[in-house]
């Protein structure tokens, strides 16, 4: 590479991290965004709600009912693990005939 383009290439790297990301306003319990762990996005409770087009960072908290900015301290936190998640989603939509039957030949 030439001294021109490695020149481009650096300035353009610079400039890359604030051009090319959302906007997001997290909650006022996020005081260092990057050093603290941003709970909603993991959350079990939490519902991102596209649809709703309210924009990055901010979702639908089923526990507290209320749209709110990601969060980075929560008194209803918890951890959505696959198990947590199909058991949630098993109490909402019941049983699927057939679910957890394996097919014997």
């Amino acid at each position: 590479m030439c001294g021109r383009c490695s020149q481009r290439a650096n300035r353009n790297s610079d400039i890359a991290g604030t051009t090319h990301t959302l906007l997001v306003t997290f909650h006022q319990t996020c005081k260092d965004v990057k050093k603290q762990r941003l709970l909603c996005p993991v959350c079990l409770h939490w519902d991102p709600r596209p649809e709703d087009g309210a924009g990055p960072g901010v979702g639908y908290c089923a526990k507290k009912d209320l749209i709110t900015r990601i969060r980075c301290e929560c008194n209803v936190f918890e951890e959505a693990t696959p198990m947590k998640v199909e058991a949630k989603n098993r109490s909402i939509y019941g049983m699927i005939p057939g679910e957890g039957e394996e097919e014997e030949e």
